[in-house]
This record gives structure tokens, sequence and C-alpha cells, in this order.
């Protein structure tokens, strides 16, 4: 096996996101060819269709650098690589593995900058979370971000915290190497100030390439995973439901806010109203108030759109609803919804020319 020299190649990306390894005319289709990208062998796909594929270079099962001599193929619209060692066969997109499920073949981002083949340099995804005083909060925090790892092995992931916990995000950018970029993910349900301020100047300052990812809402996932905890708290078909935010004085977020009560109500197929708990209004109290008033003799439950457990689930547990559903994590596993939200949102900060995917077309 030879590799390619990517010596030759003019870099093109200033971020530090991309690594130009090859230029696409150096490339046969259904033959592999590696390349090092940060020190890892890569195995590169040209397929017949334009799409290139970037993988590991071990086999999964042996760790041996052989993956760019598979044979390239498909299950039925899905490109695949079968190991020439014990024929695994991987998914050349994922890296699922169709013949053994405990195999992952790790995968890189790839994309084509003006015939250059340009892959992904691996991006520390750094959690950051506002941060609670509260034990269950921390631990449920916590559980999120390990549930991340361990559904992403390949991904180094780091957590820091906007206010009240330690390591606050200056120290955990110091702690991952300078040469390393950094993708900050924000664990925060609306993008308010600590997205727009703190975050934003903390990547504006370090010394790493970094890039700042969207807040996880609004989402329909996250509507998903209200909806399963008003049920679990006991949801009839005659509630009436108010979504319990934190509040902002930021505009923006407050507006997220409303939207993501329009997703909860498409998911539960009623009106949701919305009530704060600080910073903006109606306060919750009076929202759950007005939505009582509306049609009395029945129940109002908040659906508490909090990330996790702490002061403020306490204060919205005290806003007078009839029954007040849990956060969206708890002391039980993460919901898979909010661990594929934190991936995704990690996915959408990279630089790019253009639409971001796994493959370049």
């Amino acid at each position: 096996m030879t590799l390619l020299d990517t010596g030759t190649i003019s870099p093109s990306d200033r971020s530090g996101f991309w690594t130009a390894v090859c230029r696409r005319d150096q490339l046969e289709p259904l033959w592999g060819e590696a390349a090092l990208v940060d020190g890892e062998q890569v195995a590169l796909f040209l397929l017949p269709d334009g799409r290139v594929f970037a993988v590991s270079n071990a086999d999964p099962a042996t760790g041996a650098f052989v993956m760019s001599r598979g044979i390239v193929g498909s299950r039925g619209d899905r490109p695949t690589i079968a190991s020439p060692l014990h024929k695994e066969v991987f998914d050349l997109e994922t890296g699922e593995c169709f013949t053994d499920a405990t195999l992952r073949l790790p995968t890189r981002r790839v994309r084509d900058h003006d015939g250059r083949i340009e892959v992904a340099r691996t991006t520390t995804l750094l959690a950051v979370s506002h941060g609670t005083s509260d034990p269950a909060g921390q631990a449920a925090v916590a559980g999120l971000v390990q549930a991340a790892r361990e559904a992403h092995p390949e991904l180094p992931i780091s957590a820091g915290f906007v206010d009240v916990q330690q390591p606050d995000v200056a120290a955990s950018l110091a702690a991952i190497p300078v040469a390393a970029p950094v993708a900050i993910v924000p664990l925060l349900l609306s993008a308010g100030y600590h997205v727009h301020v703190d975050l934003a100047d903390a990547a504006a300052d370090a010394e790493h390439g970094v890039a700042l990812a969207p807040a996880l809402g609004p989402d329909a996932r996250l509507a998903t995973v209200l909806a399963r905890r008003l049920r679990e708290a006991g949801l009839r078909d005659d509630d009436r439901v108010v979504l319990g935010a934190a509040g902002s004085t930021d505009a923006a977020a407050v507006a997220d806010c409303y939207s993501m009560a329009g997703l909860l109500g498409i998911e539960l197929e009623r009106e949701v109203g919305v009530g704060f708990i600080s910073a903006a209004s109606p306060m919750l109290s009076t929202a759950v108030e007005a939505t009582r008033l509306g049609r009395p003799g029945g129940r109002v439950l908040i659906a508490t759109y909090l990330l996790a457990p702490g002061h403020f689930a306490s204060l919205a547990r005290a806003a007078g609803a009839d029954v007040t559903s849990e956060p969206l994590l708890g002391d039980g596993a993460p919901p898979p919804e909010l661990v594929d939200l934190v991936i995704d949102r990690y996915r959408s900060a990279f630089p790019q020319h253009a639409a971001l995917e796994r493959t370049a077309r």
C-alpha cells in the first residue's frame, strides 16, 4: 500500500477544519487510495457517480491498514465497502456494519473545493451547557455528553460551562491542543445572550480554529421528547398545555420558544401556550392562570422546556399547573433524540463552501 503525497496539494482552508489530500483526478472510480490526515490513515473512494467518501483505513476487526484495498459495492441505495480480510461490509457514508452490528468504521466528511479533495480534520466537539448547582442536573447533562461519546467513539468530545460549574469555556478550550479545531455545541435550548455573546466571544478569542453551532432548539425532536414527558406525567386528551421556558431578554430567543410551542402543538395535535420562568412575558404562572380561565374545570399541564433538573425546574413546578412534566433530561438514559441532535448541531458547525455533507458531489 502507498499513501498519497498530500504535500503536493496546496491548502485551501484557513479555518483549520479541512485538509487537502489529493486532486480529484488522482482518484480512479471504485479504486481506493490512502492518505494521512492528522497522522491517521484515511481511505478515499471515488464512485462512478462522482461522489467521494473517506473512511478510516484501519479494518475495525483487526486494526490492519487495509480498507483502501476493500471492495466497493452497494446494498440497495447504500454505497458499501467490504474489508479485504474478513469481508465485513460497511456503509461508506455512516460506517455502519451490515454483517456485524458490533463493528463500526469511522467516517470523515469530504468536500471538493475547486478540484481538490479535502477531508475534515478530527474536530473536537465541545459541549457547553449553562451549568447548575443541582446534583441531579449535573448528572443529567454529564449523562448526555457521555451518551454522545458512546454513540460516536471516533469523536473527541469535551464539556464546559458558561456559568456555575467548571471548567468554563476558556479553560475548556485551553485544555484542547491548539492545533486541533473545535466545534462548540451549545447545550442550550434557545440562542440567547450566552450563545450570541458569551460563546461567540470565547470562539473569537480562542487560539484554535473554532466554529459555533446553533442552539439545540427549536427542533421537532425536542417536541417529541416534550410530548413523551407529558404522556409520562399522565397527559389526557382534554388537557390544556403550556410550554414552560426559562425566558430571555433576547427577542430571538423568545421567538424560538414560540416556535417550539408550535412544534409541540403539531406533535400533540392541540394548541400549546407559552410562559416564561424569568426575563420575558408572560410569566409562566400568568400563562397557566390565563389558560385555566379560558376553560374552567379543565386541567392545565406545563411542558417543562428545560434541559435538566435544577432551580428553574423547581420554579416551573411552583407555577400553579395541575401537572408539571419532567425536564428533557432526567435520571434515566438520555433520549436518543437529544443525542442525535447534539451530533447534528456539531456537524452543522463546520465551515463550508456549500451545503455540508459527508460526501462531495
